[in-house]
């Protein structure tokens, strides 16, 4: 029995503190660097535009490290929900107004990862199930939308989308909100412990009589409501919604689950990570876009970045054990 649950165990406190100081580091690096070579970086107006980006990642990047947590890798669904998502937010809002179209978003969601997760359960494999659904996704966007724009015309959803209390955009204070409620719900709530314990050891969670497969359907439904929130914001902005929103962000979303040190494996991680690794990546993409690197040059340099932080992460994680 004890080795059981020593085999299940969480990490200690330094494998949880010491990722978080090196992508702070790094964060810190950035800024000092940007702001000594870029005039134009260390303005108000630019630093919303980073807030703003690293938000908009970093919402869904928290759901995401949950899927990762909990030893499901990623979910390569996340971008293709939530444009499906943002067309059904703009039709419900048409019909029922801001609030009972944010209600109805948010349960199609939590269904979505729920069916999401019990397929994985079955399947067991979180990549080809995950792709598949993205898939569907993607096309009945399209259908819902009839391949157009849907338009909204809302007060409320313009000012959820557009306003800054206290100078500071309504995405921000989500962001900033949904990072603590995620370190809140791993570290203290007994569902976070579920997914760490899953995660940690599936053979040994099994074994002790957890139910993995809720694990799962928690993640997922976690990540189904982060890209939810994400798409109600983005459509409330810009007051329209269509099939092809959110094309090709998924990589921002893994990519700052790696870069935040969340261990690949599962069992280690805190959702705080995700977050500092979405706001390291979004200093960087506006960082490379004000000095007019190409497209190609900052997927590339992200790529590398993301590559040279798992080997690095890897590496500690494995000294760790």
């Amino acid at each position: 029995m004890l080795a059981l649950t020593q085999s299940t165990s969480p990490p200690g406190r330094s494998a949880r503190i010491v990722p978080l100081a090196l992508i702070a580091a790094a964060i810190v690096l950035l800024v000092l660097a940007a702001r000594w070579t870029t005039p134009a970086f260390a303005t108000v107006d630019n630093a919303f535009v980073i807030v703003r980006a690293a938000s908009i990642t970093g919402i869904v990047a928290i759901g995401m490290s949950f899927v990762t947590i909990s030893g499901n890798l990623f979910a390569l669904s996340a971008s293709q929900l939530a444009a499906l998502l943002a067309v059904i937010f703009a039709l419900a809002t048409q019909a029922l107004g801001f609030a009972g179209g944010a209600a109805a978003t948010l349960a199609i969601a939590a269904a979505a990862g729920i069916a999401q997760g019990l397929a994985i359960t079955v399947i067991g494999n979180p990549i080809v199930t995950t792709l598949a659904f993205g898939a569907v996704f993607r096309g009945l966007a399209s259908l819902v939308s009839g391949n157009g724009i849907v338009r909204i015309d809302s007060a409320a959803a313009s000012w959820f989308g557009t306003a800054r209390p206290l100078g500071i955009p309504t995405q921000s204070w989500a962001f900033a909100a949904i990072a603590l409620c995620g370190w809140f719900l791993i570290r203290r709530a007994r569902i976070g412990r579920l997914l760490v314990l899953s995660g940690a050891n599936r053979a040994a969670a099994i074994a002790s009589g957890l139910s993995v497969g809720a694990a799962t359907v928690a993640a997922m439904t976690l990540l189904c409501l982060g890209s939810a929130i994400v798409a109600i914001f983005t459509v409330a902005q810009f007051a329209q919604a269509k099939a092809d929103l959110f094309t090709g962000t998924d990589f921002d979303y893994i990519a700052a689950v790696l870069v935040g040190g969340i261990a690949l494996r599962g069992g280690q991680g805190s959702p705080l990570q995700a977050a500092f690794g979405a706001v390291l990546i979004a200093l960087l993409q506006n960082f490379m876009l004000l000095n007019g690197l190409s497209a190609g040059v900052r997927m590339t340099i992200v790529g590398g970045l993301v590559v040279v932080a798992t080997c690095a992460f890897h590496l500690l994680q494995g000294r760790a054990r």
